[in-house]
């Protein structure tokens, strides 16, 4: 496989795990923030809720991969292409992006939750007194 055709099958291909990891991680926080979400805001705007995290998850993979570039310190096409182990490098760096990009979302959803609970305690104290 040529150097061009590597950098075409990688980028899709990658483009592809950093996805796959986005929807995982949904999947992981999927039924505990099902609960909370229930709990605080009712059937009907816990759907949004519950919908809001999984694009927000598949949004954080897409622009932690995105965000990488391939043109670094003015190289030309031809510079990029003619080096393998750049293109590995490149590979690595969109997986690391990846990953933070969804470490943030992960934890502004904590932050989200957090204040769920919050007016979970409110509403259950001020039902009790």
């Amino acid at each position: 496989m040529t150097n061009e055709h590597y950098l075409i099958v990688s980028y899709f291909l990658f483009g592809l795990v950093s996805l796959a990891l986005g929807v995982a991680a949904y999947r992981v926080l999927q039924r505990p923030f099902a609960a909370i979400a229930e709990a605080v805001a009712g059937r009907f705007r816990s759907s949004i809720l519950k919908r809001a995290l999984a694009v927000s998850m598949a949004m954080a993979a897409v622009v932690g991969f995105l965000s990488v570039s391939y043109r670094g310190c003015g190289m030309s096409y031809e510079q990029i292409v003619k080096d393998r182990s750049y293109l590995e490098q490149v590979n690595r760096h969109q997986l690391q992006s990846t990953g933070n990009w969804i470490v943030y979302a992960v934890f502004a959803w904590g932050f989200v939750v957090v204040i769920c609970l919050a007016v979970l305690r409110r509403k259950k104290e001020s039902s009790g007194n």
